[in-house]
């Protein structure tokens, strides 16, 4: 398997926060735009949290997407506020998403012995112009799902 780095990006926000619903948000976006998420580690420590997320999107049997996700939740707190007149319970608090964001070329590993290991240059150098088109559709995901957090944060 090959990984190319595409890039990296990172979402915060302070304030109030529902860190189980952001958290459900957030899974449900990645499986709603077709990746599999696999929580690789949880580690809690006070009223604070960390998160490691690897998400994989396969294109073909040849490529994939990946995103690898750091969720970090900090000071979180109950607090009292005010929603239409009425006194609601809320938790505030500061959430760190960093997304790293790679292509996965020949992920099965089909390409990696015989015939097919001399072949694979000659088949890269053939599909240039559709990895290009694939890693601008691929960051353009990437920008849209950012704006789509950012957006939910502090609804």
């Amino acid at each position: 398997m090959e990984v190319i780095p595409v890039g990296s990006t990172t979402i915060q926000y302070d304030g109030i926060l529902d860190d189980q619903k952001f958290y459900n948000f957030l899974k449900d976006t990645l499986k709603g735009l077709g990746y599999n998420v696999i929580e690789g580690s949880y580690i809690q420590f006070s009223n604070n949290y960390v998160i490691d997320w690897s998400a994989t999107k396969l294109i073909d049997d040849y490529m994939a997407y990946r995103l690898t996700l750091k969720i970090d939740f900090r000071g979180i707190k109950k607090g009292a506020g005010v929603k239409e007149g009425k006194q609601v319970e809320v938790k505030t608090g500061t959430v760190k998403v960093d997304v790293t964001y790679d292509i996965l070329l020949d992920y099965l590993d089909k390409w990696t012995h015989g015939i097919s290991k001399l072949i694979r240059p000659v088949y890269d150098k053939m599909n240039e112009e559709v990895m290009k088109q694939r890693k601008a559709t691929f960051e353009e995901e990437v920008q849209n799902l950012k704006n789509t957090i950012q957006s939910n944060l502090g609804q």
